[in-house]
């Protein structure tokens, strides 16, 4: 499989190329009040409402440091999602067979390349997850 490789916060995380839909900069955004803080807003990008999403606060790690600027869009089941990045490392082809299961919810596994770790990030658990947010904070 294709892997999209991207920067967040010194840590390399994979996500399946066919599920990326594309990279964008310089997004101007709509905070959403009174939803889940794993929300950042709305934006609206060729003429589709896009949904941002802190996936720093999803995997439970340290906030992006500096600017928010570039922006991972993400093909979900329903409408495009996306999220913040350090930045775009590399496109890999990976073997299922290389992939190292780890046990976290939304981490499929890890792999290695060129001596470094990259966690694959299993990107329909997030969308349920956010779907569950959603639905959870509605009731």
């Amino acid at each position: 499989m294709k892997v999209l490789v991207v920067e967040i916060n010194e840590r390399l995380y994979g996500f399946e190329l066919k599920k990326t839909n594309r990279i964008v900069t310089d997004i101007h955004y709509t905070r959403i009040p009174f939803v889940p803080d794993i929300f950042l807003g709305l934006t609206i990008l060729m003429g589709e409402v896009v949904t941002l999403v802190s996936l720093n606060r999803i995997l439970g790690i340290e906030e992006l440091k500096g600017e928010e600027d570039m922006y991972l869009l993400m093909k979900g089941r329903e409408s495009t999602w996306g999220f913040p990045v350090s930045n775009i490392y590399d496109i890999v082809e990976v073997k299922e067979d290389e992939i190292e299961s780890l046990e976290d919810p939304f981490i499929r596994g890890d792999f290695k390349v060129k001596d470094r770790v990259i966690l694959l990030v299993d990107t329909d658990k997030i969308e349920d997850h956010l779907y569950e947010s959603v639905s959870t904070f509605q009731e």
